[in-house]
């Protein structure tokens, strides 16, 4: 692993401040977030419904609730979501060819490069693919726990 200035990252003997790098983690993806939303007009949504698409352009049929779930987004924001990227003009809608009651949702222009837009995403699963496999299970198992705290978190109380 590569220590980082401004990070916690342990010295030699040491145990790593993992609670605070996680911290300085999600200040620094929040100032990335404003960042890119104000250059591009896009949300982190949009841009992670387009990568959705464009991972799976050839390969599946995909349709809008599908989208939805795979965002964890409720039936009607991912109804605005599709409507919003309709509107600028990166995305199309289209029946089903056998199944009237199905929509399609494709990428208006296929060749969008999904290094372009999310380079982030790209780097990312780079470092990742370094990782040994013994890392990466105790990685793996570290961010799923790190996850389903957050989306425990964000779920909505009843």
């Amino acid at each position: 692993m590569v220590d980082h200035p401004g990070t916690s990252a342990s010295t030699e003997g040491s145990r790593p401040d993992v609670a605070g790098i996680l911290e300085h983690l999600r200040l620094a993806e929040a100032k990335l977030n404003r960042q890119r939303e104000q250059q591009s007009g896009m949300t982190e949504t949009d841009r992670a419904a387009m990568r959705y698409l464009l991972e799976r352009e050839d390969s599946e049929e995909v349709t809008p609730g599908r989208i939805a779930r795979a965002l964890h987004l409720s039936p009607a924001s991912g109804t605005a979501l599709i409507d919003r990227l309709v509107a600028r003009g990166l995305v199309v809608v289209h029946g089903h060819p056998h199944d009237r009651r199905k929509k399609l949702v494709r990428p208006l222009d296929g060749d969008i490069d999904l290094d372009h837009l999310d380079p982030l995403t790209m780097r990312l699963r780079s470092i990742a693919a370094k990782l040994t496999s013994g890392d990466a299970r105790v990685v793996a198992t570290f961010l799923e726990d790190v996850l389903a705290s957050v989306t425990h978190a964000t779920a909505p109380s009843h």
